[in-house]
């Protein structure tokens, strides 16, 4: 969600760019530090900063003695090609024709045959473009990266997987350092995508404003014998340094660096916290920790670290404590550069999660991902839904109000036997045993309530 440039500035780049043609270089070169592979992807309303970074990255020292960049950029509206950038600007290597940047073959393609013909002892990867983190338009959710206006098309994050594992074979190791140079795209969901594939993952939580990537601060800022974990934290530092007052203004951002080796630990973490909360009914410290904590553009995205901090800060239970400690521990391994700027991502920590705050905005579809299927977050997620309509009922039955548990009674289908014997178990707690009703509403509720136990053949102590 990049913003679109001002009509003057978009009218003053597009005149002033002027790019230099060269021919495709027909045998690789001599081994470099690092070979980037620029995806860009500008077949969209960014297509103007497009062409503005990469005119950074040459103002930033372009491809030198240790390093070569590389970027394939669909223009908006027009062709493909592939540049390499050097020092005095870039230079045309080979046409490419119109493109679908949203396949994600061609981002296979372009890195296979490019990286080939400029081998390197590290690789960084950049996909340049929109990124919508998980996108709700009322109950259709798509995630991906790589918006093609022309062909309507987009990566999705199970083609990301299968992108970074052809990506790996093709180089014969891992992607060394793999940036999202794009909104919302630092999630749990499109780490696990890439975690075979990638060691360091460097992405936004929040959305880039449209200037992204400060690459003359990136390409200046790089030094001979630069590592993958140096050159993903400039990346971050540069970044944030760019919107607190430097060179791209002021904004709230947020930039982090994931090291993909440790998902193993994390996942192991993450599922521990999950079974803890799935053993008992968390579900009022849930509401109120998912009411205040960091969320981004897409509100049903939230900051895991800061959510797991506020549970921990009113779930007292040992059993709680002790699982979220080791998700916190984990985290700080995983999680091993993160910075922000502004004060509307004050609480991020670097790690985005999918969790509405009610089922109603819980896509069907998120259960398809690798990372649903592998995990107990989506269990944990729809437990908590579950968990939260019983409360909800009695909540409203304190206020003098049957409406709600009547519609609960009348509507209620076979996919809501769980969520029934909550309903029967919590307000007969809480109406006959604890006596938080008044009375004349006691005959009403008792008959609902067997409604139910009949309907899912419910029995009762």
């Amino acid at each position: 969600m990049r913003r679109r440039l001002g009509l003057a500035l978009l009218a003053f780049l597009l005149v002033s760019v002027s790019l230099l043609a060269a021919p495709l270089l027909a045998a690789p070169q001599a081994k470099k530090d690092w070979t980037f592979l620029m995806f860009i992807n500008g077949d969209n309303n960014l297509d103007p900063f497009a062409v503005s970074d990469m005119k950074e990255m040459a103002a930033g020292g372009g491809s030198d003695e240790n390093r070569d960049i590389i970027c394939l950029l669909d223009r908006e509206k027009g062709p493909a090609a592939v540049w390499k950038v050097e020092k005095s600007g870039p230079v045309k290597l080979k046409d490419m024709g119109e493109l679908d940047m949203g396949d994600y073959k061609v981002l296979v393609k372009f890195v296979k045959d490019y990286a080939k013909l400029y081998p390197a002892k590290n690789y960084a990867v950049i996909m340049w473009n929109h990124g919508t983190g998980w996108k709700n338009a009322g109950h259709k959710i798509f995630k991906g990266i790589s918006y093609d206006d022309s062909s309507g098309n987009y990566i999705t994050t199970n083609q990301m997987a299968i992108a970074i594992e052809q990506i790996k074979k093709a180089l014969g190791k891992k992607v060394d350092v793999f940036a999202f140079d794009a909104c919302l795209m630092q999630m749990v969901e499109v780490a696990y995508a890439l975690k075979d594939g990638v060691h360091y993952m460097v992405a936004s939580e929040e959305v880039e404003p449209g200037e992204g990537y400060p690459y003359e601060e990136i390409m200046s800022g790089m030094k001979k014998g630069t590592t993958p974990l140096a050159l993903a934290k400039l990346i971050v530092s540069s970044y944030v340094d760019s919107y607190n007052n430097g060179s791209a203004g002021y904004a709230s951002t947020t930039q982090s660096v994931l090291d993909l080796t440790k998902t193993p630990l994390f996942i192991d973490a993450l599922n521990g916290f999950s079974k803890a909360v799935l053993s008992k009914d968390y579900s009022s410290y849930f509401n109120s920790a998912l009411r205040v904590v960091q969320k981004f553009y897409y509100r049903t995205n939230i900051d895991l670290g800061h959510f797991v901090t506020l549970l921990q800060g009113s779930i007292k239970d040992p059993a709680f404590q002790n699982a979220a400690k080791k998700l916190q521990d984990a985290l700080k391994q995983y999680v091993v550069c993160s910075a922000v700027s502004g004060h509307n991502t004050q609480y991020a920590t670097g790690l985005a999660i999918y969790m509405p705050a009610n089922d109603h905005s819980f896509a069907d579809s998120y259960s398809e991902l690798g990372f649903a299927k592998d995990t107990l977050w989506e269990k944990m997620a729809k437990d908590f839904y579950r968990k939260n309509v019983a409360r909800g009922l009695l909540a409203d039955i304190e206020n003098r109000s049957l409406d709600s548990l009547r519609s609960f009674v009348k509507k209620a289908g076979p996919e809501d036997k769980k969520a029934a014997e909550d309903v029967v178990e919590v307000i007969n707690f809480g109406v006959f045993t604890e006596r938080r009703v008044e009375e004349i509403h006691h005959d009403e509720i008792s008959k609902l309530l067997k409604e139910l136990c009949v309907k899912y053949n419910i029995e009762v102590d």
